[in-house]
């Protein structure tokens, strides 16, 4: 079985479940177009058929997605006016679906050939704020320099989160003076935190994101809904970060690729992943679990998961899990809660 079949597929009725249970929580969070959309977009049964060849586990996010990047590389269509990045003074939403409507019909085969060979991309470096405090915890066991190697690296922004400043929100700031971003980050108990060194940066993915091609930094700021100017800002400065940094980032299966990087990194050694292998297979899960315990029999690995539970899409906060593998056995434990929100950076370390 190859990696891209291993990402579930989805069915009509999935799709427009997708659909419909999206657009309260964009309404929410801001983002009227999209939450318009997705209401309106399951009664389409034209576009709920596009959406539902592509290999995303979320189809709704990924149909937006590659409407937005084919906007974001030629915003001359009616469309890109109610977008509030691509005009300054944005058409109202509740105008917007039959235009949007005629796009995809019109841009069939360009987002076909999109969904089926994109995956989601949902990076933000603010994701870095959970990160943080996680490796530096892992350092103060493993040592310095902390070698990382992350599963589903995207563009490989979490792999620079040592290149950021972190307001700690009362207990200081932490990294570079000339740092391009700063981060806010609420983090409550938990152990002194430090900005580790950082040995070799690599990052495995199905379809990396190469920063320094401009349709490729398009993908990714296209998982942002228009309203979001201030994240795709932010994103871009990141990505800037990730060009001028040395990662070793490697296209293919995890699986694949995982036990020779592993054999080649000798050094303290942290493996970790955040929404990504959630989506695996319980087979593939099974898989990585056993090459990381046989890895074990020769050097000790640390594992950081920070994933969300697709049964309880609900719940308030995700669960931060820390994995210890030597001698062939792993202890696992959950470290830490977040809040399963984008717009909240709280680490709150368990006892």
């Amino acid at each position: 079985m190859t990696a891209f079949e291993r990402l579930p597929k989805t069915s009509a009725d999935a799709v427009a479940a997708s659909f419909r249970s999206m657009a309260p929580a964009l309404g929410r969070n801001g983002a009227r177009l999209y939450a318009m959309l997705c209401s309106r977009i399951p009664d389409d049964p034209e576009l709920v058929a596009i959406t539902a060849h592509g290999l995303a586990a979320y189809p709704a996010l990924q149909l937006l997605a590659a409407v937005h990047f084919l906007l974001l590389r030629d915003p001359r269509d009616p469309l890109a006016q109610y977008y509030s990045n691509l005009t300054e003074r944005p058409l109202p939403p509740e105008e917007a679906f039959p235009v949007f409507s005629r796009f995809c019909k019109s841009h069939r085969e360009e987002i076909l050939q999109i969904v089926k060979t994109r995956t989601i991309q949902a990076t933000t470096v603010e994701r870095c704020q959970l990160i943080m405090p996680m490796l530096s915890y892992i350092a103060d066991m493993a040592g310095e320099p902390l070698d990382l190697i992350e599963i589903g690296c995207s563009a490989g922004v979490l792999l620079t989160f040592d290149k950021y400043a972190y307001d700690l929100k009362g207990r200081g700031v932490l990294g570079p003076q000339n740092a391009p971003l700063t981060l806010n980050v609420e983090v409550q108990g938990g152990p002194a935190l430090h900005i580790p060194k950082i040995g070799k940066r690599i990052g495995l993915d199905l379809c990396p994101i190469d920063v320094k091609l401009e349709d490729e930094r398009r993908w990714l700021l296209a998982h942002f809904y228009p309203e979001g100017v201030e994240l795709q800002t932010r994103l871009a400065k990141a990505m800037d970060v990730v060009a001028r940094t040395d990662i070793q980032i490697f296209e293919g299966d995890a699986l694949d690729l995982l036990p020779g990087l592993i054999a080649k990194t000798p050094g303290p050694l942290c493996v970790y992943h955040s929404a990504c292998v959630v989506y695996w297979s319980d087979e593939a899960k099974a898989q990585l679990e056993s090459q990381l315990l046989q890895a074990s029999h020769r050097r000790e690995i640390f594992r950081i998961g920070l994933e969300p539970e697709l049964a309880q899409p609900a719940k308030p906060f995700m669960e931060i899990v820390l994995s210890r593998y030597r001698d062939g056995a792993v202890d696992s434990t959950i470290i830490a809660h977040a809040p399963n929100t984008a717009d909240l950076a709280i680490v709150r370390w368990l006892d």
